[in-house]
């Protein structure tokens, strides 16, 4: 029980303490530079859409407004069985040179990502998702990077915002700051492997059609990966989308779907977790993936060998602890975030996340399938 204890406890330091610093240390991975240059090869602009008439419109006039040269750049929306005015509106804007690929019926993100490619002409593949903005030069900053042979792909962080927000809800915008910083830290060492599923850029020649049950946000970076490219993290620019799970439940759904397709993704490219085959991007995908999945498993792990050990006064208080922290979160989760502040508040998201980890890792790993869209209301 001792040893359990101390395994359990060390890895999830590790995960939120060792791992960030091991990377401002520099101990794993060498800083990296990318050569830019104001290219400006044919991009294609990819956005798939579901039951998204609300914003389409307004998504494709920021498209549109980009300063990039617009001869050089195509811009597909994928109708995914929509039952709104989706196809409406953008076939309405056919004469500015938005084409529609149409599904009658849902498909899944994944694969109508798959028919917009395979309409694609250009070199650059850029995909974004309908419900974000992008600022004007995004497109002019996101492609300089691929002046760089090294560079296969290049993402941003999304800047949330929440008009609705609760306390829990709050703590996702502290998450994402902490998210930014730590892709930053692995962009500028070579061991990025994962994007930003609002706007991210790749090389045509690195694509190959996705599996419907993964997420492309984060199989296409390992793909990228594989081949010997490296992902990069642009920093300035940041795509902005409202955070529409207003409450702790929907965004425990949101987790929970995107954490059981993204295992899916990295069981499928297992290689990516060789140091031999893709070198210390295994690292940081083990470190900031695959590990941060299974604190729900050491969490259970330090909670049951503590009771055997709560003889001692150390573990005694540290059993004490453990039980304070879990009541005050359920206790917020109770109050639906609204009357608990921070630290509080984080204290319930943090379980939240990990309740969401452990519910995703046993969804994938029973076979469950997570192909289609389920909007989160």
């Amino acid at each position: 029980m001792l040893i359990i204890f101390w395994i359990c406890a060390l890895l999830v330091l590790y995960v939120y303490l060792g791992y960030p610093a091991l990377l401002v240390t520099g101990l794993l991975g060498s800083r990296r530079t990318t050569h830019q240059a104001p290219i400006q090869p044919f991009v294609s602009v990819l956005i798939p859409a579901h039951n998204e008439e609300k914003g389409i419109h307004a998504k494709l006039l920021n498209v549109l407004a980009q300063t990039y040269p617009m001869e050089n750049v195509e811009i597909l929306v994928g109708n995914d069985g929509s039952q709104d005015a989706t196809a409406d509106i953008v076939t309405a804007m056919a004469p500015f040179g938005v084409v529609l690929v149409n599904a009658d019926r849902p498909v899944g993100k994944s694969a109508i990502q798959n028919r917009l490619v395979a309409r694609a002409r250009g070199e650059i593949l850029v995909f974004t998702d309908a419900d974000c903005f992008v600022p004007s030069d995004a497109l002019l900053t996101l492609v300089r990077h691929f002046a760089d042979p090294e560079v296969g792909l290049v993402t941003n962080c999304v800047t949330v915002t929440n008009p609705k927000e609760t306390s829990v809800v709050e703590s996702e915008g502290l998450y994402w700051r902490y998210e930014r910083w730590l892709r930053n830290e692995e962009s500028g060492r070579g061991l990025l492997a994962m994007a930003s599923g609002s706007l991210f850029a790749m090389r045509r020649e690195l694509w190959s059609p996705l599996d419907p049950d993964v997420g492309d946000d984060f199989v296409l970076p390992l793909r990228v990966a594989r081949a010997g490219f490296r992902n990069v993290l642009e920093t300035r620019i940041s795509a902005e989308t409202v955070l529409s799970q207003n409450d702790p439940r929907s965004m425990f759904r949101m987790k929970m779907r995107i954490i059981s397709k993204d295992l899916r993704g990295l069981l499928r490219n297992a290689a990516c977790m060789n140091p031999i085959a893709v070198g210390p991007v295994a690292i940081g995908l083990l470190s900031h993936k695959l590990l941060r999945w299974m604190i729900p498993y050491f969490l259970i792990g330090l909670v049951l060998s503590n009771l055997f050990l709560a003889t001692n006064t150390f573990y005694r208080f540290a059993l004490a602890a453990q039980i304070a922290f879990y009541a005050v979160s359920v206790l917020a989760l109770l109050l639906n975030g609204k009357r608990l502040r921070f630290p509080l508040s984080a204290a319930a998201s943090f379980c939240l996340v990990n309740l969401a980890a452990l519910l995703g890792t046993i969804h994938c790993l029973t076979f469950q399938s997570a192909g289609h869209w389920k909007p989160v209301l």
